[in-house]
């Protein structure tokens, strides 16, 4: 569980240079060398070719950025250097597979989003402890570099790694997969308590990691809108089932649990009061004043600013940043870095990676177009890469794998008796 939850939610230690070495990029380290460990253990080096062609789009891209930072002269290698954050995101995507390889036989999707669950649990409480105990506060301050009183002065909650955009992004992922796993897997479908366990997760972790990132909503309001059509979809010939009636039941309890909880500590914390003002604020503003607005939506209104030129608009000038555009806008951040084209490219390579997942695991596809449709929608307000959950997919076993993602249409990388045996002499 920690080794996901260092992958997914990175943060660098007090105690080591701070420059690369977050979380991350230590879990990449160690997946590189469980690759190449499994490589000499089963005489060949294999990735598939979804991987290899999704790495070659990733190329793609980044040259293409590349070409906008050199012919602007700027300099700019925030995603002209995305080819490396794709490997990156793979070897410790590897990392946690080899990992949890050890624990469990095969690997698979179900297994995968348990830990997902966990993790983001995990978070929520780690925030809460953090911003209320203050015994929790100086040992978290102790590992994890924080730069700055950001957090304290804006008074915004944090976990461990866990804050701001990115980590209501990587909720919201969690979000849309728990939903999944209630929603079309059999072993939830025929336990009651495991469909309350999940559907307790996805409320804590909604409500919570509002608090931490309001993004969190989206993920939570499109996992919410998938169990509702999943349960309609248990449906036989028309009529209710009793598979049906049990996860409207488990659904509907625990929905009044958490409302019921929720209302009370909103009356009775004036902690919780502020928690769940500022994570559901454009939704007491709807009410309140019968606009849907926050203070960040306010101010992402006066950033849509655009290029003036064509040449901007389709090659874009190398320029990143809301201090360079005046944008913390996706979209905008992107034209003007890359231009348009760089915008399709990248697009592609995300509707490309999650066709390959929908056609890699049963009844995916609706989770696969609702991560595609999150990625587009968080790019309204931040540029994003949900790449993570993408590798982690490409690592696990498919329903139709015998073991992980390194079977199936593969590629070699060494042939499998000679190029072993030169390695090994090597080694």
């Amino acid at each position: 569980m920690l080794a996901v939850s260092f992958y997914l939610f990175p943060f660098m230690f007090t105690f080591l240079p701070t420059d690369t070495l977050n979380t991350k990029n230590l879990m990449a380290g160690f997946g590189f060398l469980a690759f190449v460990f499994d490589s000499i253990r089963k005489r060949s080096m294999k990735l598939s070719e979804p991987t290899l062609f999704a790495a070659m789009l990733a190329a793609i891209f980044s040259v293409w950025c590349l070409y906008s930072v050199t012919a602007s002269n700027t300099y700019e290698m925030d995603y002209a250097s995305y080819i490396m954050s794709f490997f990156i995101w793979m070897a410790g995507a590897y990392g946690v597979y080899a990992l949890m390889g050890l624990v469990h036989e095969k690997v698979t999707l179900e297994i995968l989003v348990r830990y997902l669950a966990a993790v983001g649990l995990f978070q929520c409480v780690i925030a809460v402890l953090i911003d209320n105990v203050g015994a929790v506060d100086s040992f978290v301050d102790r590992i994890m570099y924080v730069p700055g009183d950001y957090y304290r002065v804006n008074h915004r909650m944090y976990g461990l790694g866990a804050a701001l955009d990115p980590a209501g992004i990587r909720f919201s992922v969690i979000l849309i997969m728990i939903a999944h796993l209630f929603s079309t897997n059999a072993n939830v479908r025929s336990n009651g308590t495991y469909q309350a366990l999940l559907l307790g997760s996805y409320a804590v972790i909604l409500v919570i990691g509002a608090v931490i990132s309001r993004t969190t909503v989206i993920g939570g309001a499109m996992g919410i809108v998938y169990i509702i059509i999943s349960l309609f979809r248990m449906r036989k010939g028309g009529f209710v089932t009793i598979r049906m009636i049990q996860a409207f039941f488990w659904f509907f309890i625990v929905l009044a649990i958490i409302i019921g909880v929720t209302i009370y500590f909103y009356r009775s914390s004036e902690t919780f009061y502020g928690y769940v003002r500022f994570g559901f604020e454009g939704f007491f503003s709807w009410v309140e004043t019968g606009e849907f607005t926050t203070g960040s939506t306010d101010v992402l209104e006066t950033m849509w600013v655009w290029p003036g030129d064509l040449h901007t608009w389709i090659f874009g000038r190398g320029t990143y940043g809301v201090y360079e555009n005046y944008s913390d806008i996706g979209y905008v951040n992107f034209v003007f870095y890359c231009g348009l084209v760089g915008l399709v490219i990248f697009s592609i390579y995300f509707l490309y990676c999650h066709l390959v997942l929908n056609r890699k695991f049963n009844n995916f596809h609706i989770a696969s177009w609702m991560l595609v449709a999150l990625t587009f929608i968080v790019w309204l307000k931040v540029t994003s890469d949900i790449f993570f959950i993408d590798a982690l997919l490409f690592c696990i076993a498919g329903d139709y794998d015998d073991d992980a993602v390194l079977t199936g249409d593969a590629v070699n990388i060494l042939p499998d008796d000679i190029g072993v045996r030169k390695l090994q002499r090597r080694i």
